[in-house]
């Protein structure tokens, strides 16, 4: 269990050492005005940014995540796990999606103001600390402050992770004698990642615009739908996919990064089943196998 657990953590963590550079650029693509924009593209910001704060920038606001993320996927992989084994065929496409999308919908509470907290260091100028952010947040806009963007939120996690587990099971699926190999597990979650970026960004782009309303000045959104009536009328559609660029690039490696941690962990300590050997058995079967004996495993979008 605790083996389990500390595996999950480190594979979270890796993940967002190896992406936080691009979603920094995301952000702040996402985020600048679009009649004076601040860059030109995912290359410009990335020099910028650079240019201006050095490597630190590039960083700005890690601990937000780090702090989390043990306990995002904690609920992601616990919940998955559970939900999936109690459905009537666990194994159908169908029981995935179900899956992921509960395990989406749980982890949103945790995720919504860790991010919120995230890309206000993100777009800052100054070096606060995530805790004096979140009790700013709080003593200016109370409880619905910390939760600014939940529903959002919840709306962008259900298709991203009941895509993330279906895509991931269609790529490690074989009916060869040649059991999945670790490579073929990695490039899986990577396009998997992929995958539920391209799905969800959209959404994730009038999160981010919401979260980051009235931080310069009076808010200019009243909800969701605003947000996306006024940014369609001001910028046209092209607004959803600003900054997609960053997002994708990030999605492959993060979850590279993030299952071979754990994996190898896993194997270190020799904890890995022996069921992986089978050629009908997946190597997320392996990480379902230990969910039913631990409480997490990892996974970073």
């Amino acid at each position: 269990m605790a083996l389990d657990f500390f595996a999950g953590c480190l594979g979270g963590c890796a993940g967002v050492i190896v992406g936080h550079p691009l979603d920094t650029i995301k952000v702040n693509l996402q985020t600048q005005n679009p009649k004076y924009p601040q860059y030109t593209g995912t290359y410009h910001c990335f020099k910028s940014l650079l240019k201006k704060d050095g490597v630190r920038g590039l960083y700005r606001g890690i601990s937000s995540p780090l702090a989390s993320v043990a306990g995002i996927n904690a609920i992601i992989f616990g919940v998955y796990g559970n939900t999936q084994r109690f459905q009537n065929d666990p194994n159908a496409l169908a029981s995935c999606a179900i899956a992921g999308a509960a395990a989406g919908l749980s982890q949103s509470f945790l995720n919504g103001p860790m991010e919120l907290i995230k890309i206000r260091m993100q777009v800052s100028n100054d070096n606060r600390s995530p805790l004096r952010i979140a009790r700013e947040i709080y003593y200016n806009e109370g409880i619905r402050g910390v939760f600014r963007g939940l529903n959002i939120t919840i709306l962008r996690e259900l298709p991203a992770f009941s895509s993330y587990f279906v895509t991931y099971e269609c790529l490690t699926r074989t009916s060869s004698n040649s059991p999945v190999s670790t490579g073929t597990m990695l490039v899986a979650g990577g396009l998997a990642g992929v995958v539920s970026w391209i799905i969800s960004y959209p959404v994730d782009i009038i999160k981010t615009r919401l979260q980051i309303d009235g931080v310069d000045g009076p808010r200019v959104y009243k909800n969701s739908l605003d947000c996306l009536k006024k940014s369609v009328a001001a910028e046209g559609y092209g607004f959803l996919v600003r900054g997609l660029t960053p997002a994708v690039v990030r999605a492959f490696p993060v979850n590279a990064a993030c299952f071979t941690v754990v994996t190898w962990t896993l194997r270190l300590f020799d904890e890995a089943p022996s069921v992986v050997e089978s050629s009908e058995v997946s190597m997320w079967d392996t990480f379902v196998y230990n969910m039913q004996t631990t409480e997490s495993t990892a996974l970073v979008f």
